[in-house]
């Protein structure tokens, strides 16, 4: 089943009638975001009504801040995994100046009100200044009210800020655990310095634009392309053996032979290997991603159990 997207505008009202809506910014759709979708899905199975998720362009709070927008799933991503969930409609709120100062009764009225029950998580909060809270949807009597709690692991909160921490310290595995799967983010392949191919490892420099990055360093990767999967090697990093040049986001794709300019690839994050380093001469540089590629190889290996 493919879930239809629908992109709001704060001018606009939801036209479909009797939703069950799950109600969130769903950033990573992480473990604690499937349960609420989960349970909703139970409650929209035993009423045999329309499953729904309601999300917004952007992060309320980075768009107050005016913060560049860092995310870990974009709303393609949100999409392909709602449809994994069996989601039947994407709502995608469009976050602006106008939606920021509208009341909580006017969100309530022009959202809400038409559906049959709204899921949320213990802390949503909407309307102006968070002024709407769990507590004012369910004084609404047009709907009915279902609150998530919070969900724990190892004694701390389940949630984006945790996640992206843990990513910023390379600790993948527990950023794995909380999201569910391996982070990763995905790219279209654009014009580098050519430095990986002037070295013999030609590389493929992703636009990573919106998503968050995790630690500066390298990576054993898997990269999914024209629908296959391959080993990589990434670098996230600013090269400083050539004087810190901008932030990149590039990767060594092993039995690929081809040119990958201009599409779409995605890199699935497996394991933080070293921290990027500044390295006296290319020559040093050459011999360590020699060292890198290797590791990667005696690990394919170890997996295929050769």
């Amino acid at each position: 089943m493919v879930v239809e997207i629908k992109y709001l505008e704060y001018k606009d009202f939801i036209l479909e009638k009797n939703l069950v809506l799950c109600l969130g910014f769903f950033d990573g759709l992480h473990i604690a975001h499937t349960k609420l979708i989960e349970e909703a899905k139970k409650i929209a199975k035993a009423k045999e009504l329309p499953l729904a998720v309601f999300t917004f362009s952007m992060s309320v709070k980075d768009y107050l801040r005016k913060d560049r927008h860092r995310c870990l799933t974009t709303i393609e991503d949100k999409a392909l995994l709602c449809e994994k969930l069996a989601v039947d409609y994407l709502y995608v709120m469009k976050v602006s100046d106008h939606l920021i100062h509208m009341s909580a009764k006017e969100f309530m009225s022009r959202y809400l009100d038409d559906t049959d029950t709204v899921v949320i998580g213990f802390d949503f909060a909407f309307g102006y200044k968070g002024e709407g809270d769990r507590n004012t949807l369910k004084r609404n009597k047009n709907f009915d009210t279902i609150v998530i709690p919070k969900m724990d692991y190892l004694d701390l909160k389940v949630g984006t800020t945790r996640i992206k921490a843990n990513l910023a310290d390379a600790n993948l595995e527990l950023a794995e655990h909380l999201l569910g799967r391996p982070y990763s983010v995905k790219g279209r392949v654009v014009s580098g310095r050519g430095i990986g191919k002037r070295l013999g490892y030609p590389t493929a420099n992703i636009d990573y634009t919106p998503y968050f990055l995790p630690k500066s360093g390298v990576y054993r990767t898997k990269i999914i392309y024209k629908c296959k999967s391959y080993f990589g090697l990434t670098n996230i990093g600013n090269k400083p053996t050539y004087f810190h040049l901008p932030l990149t986001v590039e990767t060594y794709v092993f039995q690929i032979n081809e040119s990958m300019y201009n599409h779409t690839i995605e890199v699935i994050f497996l394991e933080y290997i070293r921290a990027e380093k500044k390295f006296n001469n290319e020559t040093e540089l050459t011999e360590q991603i020699f060292k890198d590629i290797s590791y990667v190889e005696a690990k394919i290996k170890e997996e295929n159990h050769e």
